[in-house]
């Protein structure tokens, strides 16, 4: 009974850890980023006058942001526990191949 509750939450954290990991790795968090930072041509057109007029320029007049931002501590202390993990893997998987190398040297 205990073995069914550390597998379930085992594989709940893995699956958690592979959709961040190939989330940050597509790129999706940049692009969602990057797609809140582009200026309509309304806006670039304020802009230019505004640059004409020698009026104060402050990116924050001119961005759109169409969606709202879901960044707060729960989403960033999860990206950092999923880093760790990362890094933890990639050292053990790089601990055990060079054992594995050492092997096949001898």
């Amino acid at each position: 009974m205990k073995r069914d509750w550390v597998r379930i939450i085992g594989m709940t954290l893995l699956f958690l850890f592979l959709g961040l990991y190939l989330a940050s790795r597509n790129g999706y968090i940049d692009y969602q980023a990057r797609n809140q930072m582009i200026l309509t041509q309304e806006q670039i057109k304020k802009f230019e006058e505004d640059v004409k007029n020698q009026r104060p320029i402050d990116i924050d007049n001119y961005i759109v942001r169409e969606e709202d931002l879901y960044d707060n501590q729960l989403s960033k202390t999860s990206l950092k526990i999923s880093n760790t993990i990362g890094r933890t893997i990639q050292n053990i998987l790089n601990f055990i191949f060079g054992k594995l190398e050492g092997l096949m040297e001898s």
